[in-house]
């Protein structure tokens, strides 16, 4: 792994990278609700539109439940709900640890997450709870959600507003993400990409980039 000594600036995905996630468990809930073959519908690979356009902020939540319903009726919208949640994991103190180290260190940190209205009000929730709102959310120069922006990644377009919004350049800048096909979009840009294939492995990627963290 080449070093990233000119890097001033890193962007972090969420999911898979700084908050435990498991799509199988989403699946496996539909499944459970009666939704056959949910694995084709939703997976971390590939989405069906109705999550795209849900990610994109294109349909609201109410939408996208009654929606969920037609496909799943014989269950309420509370489960349906909390089948969708079933994916969103914990907040390892690590994860708070690194953010806060990098940004004592003179780093810009930026978080940008394909995500939804639903996943944001939960995850947000948790993280609150157990870690209270300051200490994750402090270290982030600026937070981008793809359904508040009206676009989602791997579309080029989603790194250069982040660039452009907050005047960084593309060769400084570090994007660090669970998805192959994410970090394509970054690179598409001119940002250096790092593929974190294991969360678990996120300290030794950086110290292997060169960027010293404290642990």
């Amino acid at each position: 792994m080449p070093s990233v000594s000119s890097i001033r600036n890193i962007i972090f995905d969420l999911g898979g990278v700084l908050l435990e996630i498991d799509y199988d468990k989403t699946t496996e809930e539909f499944r459970k609700l009666g939704l056959k073959k949910p694995e084709k519908a939703f997976t971390k690979y590939r989405q069906a539109e109705l999550f795209q356009e849900f990610e994109k902020g294109n349909i609201s939540a109410a939408s996208f439940i009654n929606r969920l319903h037609k496909e799943i009726p014989h269950t309420s919208e509370a489960k349906l709900r909390e089948a969708w949640c079933a994916m969103l994991g914990d907040m390892p103190n690590i994860s708070l640890t690194i953010l806060e180290s990098l940004r004592e260190k003179g780093y810009r940190i930026f978080l940008l997450s394909n995500t939804n209205s639903i996943h944001k009000e939960a995850f947000e929730k948790h993280i609150r709870m157990e870690h209270g709102a300051e200490k994750f959310f402090a270290p982030f120069e600026r937070i981008y959600y793809s359904h508040m922006m009206g676009m989602r990644k791997p579309d080029e377009i989603i790194f250069q507003t982040v660039l452009t919004e907050n005047n960084l350049k593309a060769e400084e800048t570090l994007f660090i993400d669970d998805t192959e096909g994410h970090i394509a979009g970054a690179l598409k840009v001119g940002i250096r990409g790092f593929h974190l294939k294991k969360m678990r492995d996120l300290p030794s990627l950086l110290r292997e980039a060169g960027l010293q963290i404290e642990q």
